[in-house]
């Protein structure tokens, strides 16, 4: 995902962008708190989901 912070065009504040989606700010620092929350929740851990209806291993 390509996350980048820019100054609105129009109108006054910062806008955050990822991929085709963006998000409006009222400052710099709101948007660089967002893109590390983001990021940091991007780069954490995420364990595979397992399946409550299919045994974990399989019997010999």
């Amino acid at each position: 995902m390509l996350i980048r912070i820019e100054e609105a065009g129009t109108t006054e504040g910062w806008v955050v962008q990822m991929d085709a989606w963006c998000v409006k700010f009222r400052s710099y620092a709101e948007a660089l708190a967002f893109v590390k929350r983001l990021e940091d929740r991007l780069n954490a851990p995420h364990p595979l989901p397992v399946s409550l209806n299919r045994a974990v291993t399989e019997p010999s």
